[in-house]
């Protein structure tokens, strides 16, 4: 329903004179002569404008809008309270379930932890339902879902939540300990898991993943090594001998490069490594 007191820009309580002088000020400032391009816009502007004005000028008129907006009010400020009550209500269950979850996490009960994530996020779509659990609770219960998921071999769920946490706690130097698990377990599923049994394209998608987590420099010169024998295996030759250098020079006697050495020389049989 239109507030016609918002349109004259007025008050509830104003009086008959307050409504005619901002009846008139608005007719001015909107008059459709005055604003050349927007013609249109400000005819139908001062339409509304006369239409509220001729409604609340008149007493009889006037005392029919407001019982009928108070009417409106009324009805809209109840639904409103019930709606509220129904969401507070909703996020009440959804705790209680999330921390359900934990729970069964908690006590070794993983299958039926997982089962029952899995409806809660089917029945929430978008809805972030464990943040309604405290912080720390919240980082240990996607731990311990990362965790379950990767056993049972369901890696890109495991990676995703191991991620999320890095990324929530990555100013938390307080669990510093934790991070760096979490760090050796996504380097592990990308380099042992994902990588493996990908094409070259995806594996190296998967090792720049493994670069972004600032590892050991012998850590990092496994993943540029890795990079050059995936780049060998797509005939990119030059990329192969510039990510293997990167790898020798962060560790100059690394196990398997004299392989990668021999196999460049027969394509680039001038190049000095």
């Amino acid at each position: 329903m239109v507030n016609y007191y918002d349109i004259l820009e007025v008050p509830h309580e104003v009086s008959p004179e307050g409504i005619k002088r901002s009846f008139r000020a608005l007719i001015k400032k909107y008059h459709p002569d005055i604003h050349g391009p927007n013609k249109l816009w400000a005819e139908s502007k001062t339409k509304v404008i006369i239409q509220a004005y001729k409604t609340l000028s008149d007493s009889i008129t006037r005392e029919q809008y407001d019982r009928q907006y108070q009417q409106y009010f009324h009805v809209r400020r109840t639904y409103k309270q019930h709606k509220k009550e129904e969401e507070n209500q909703e996020a009440e269950n959804v705790k209680t379930q999330a921390r359900a979850i934990f729970d069964d996490l908690l006590n070794g009960s993983t299958h039926k932890a997982i089962e029952n994530y899995e409806l809660l996020l089917k029945n929430n779509k978008g809805v972030e339902f464990l943040s309604y659990l405290k912080h720390r609770d919240y980082i240990d219960c996607k731990f311990l879902l990362a965790e379950a998921y990767e056993k049972r071999g369901r890696h890109e769920v495991a990676i995703g939540f191991y991620e999320s946490i890095l990324e929530k706690d990555k100013g938390d130097t307080h669990r510093r300990h934790l991070l760096d698990e979490i760090k050796e377990r996504i380097r592990n599923i990308y380099c042992r898991k994902l990588a493996r049994s990908a094409s070259p394209e995806n594996a190296l998608r998967y090792y720049e993943k493994v670069l972004r987590l600032k590892l050991y420099k012998n850590e990092n010169a496994f993943i540029y090594k890795k990079m050059a024998e995936c780049y060998l295996k797509l005939n990119e030759y030059v990329n192969a001998l510039h990510h293997l250098n990167i790898a020798l020079s962060l560790k100059p006697n690394l196990q398997g490069s004299n392989k990668i050495k021999i196999k460049l020389k027969q394509y680039i049989p001038n190049i000095a490594i």
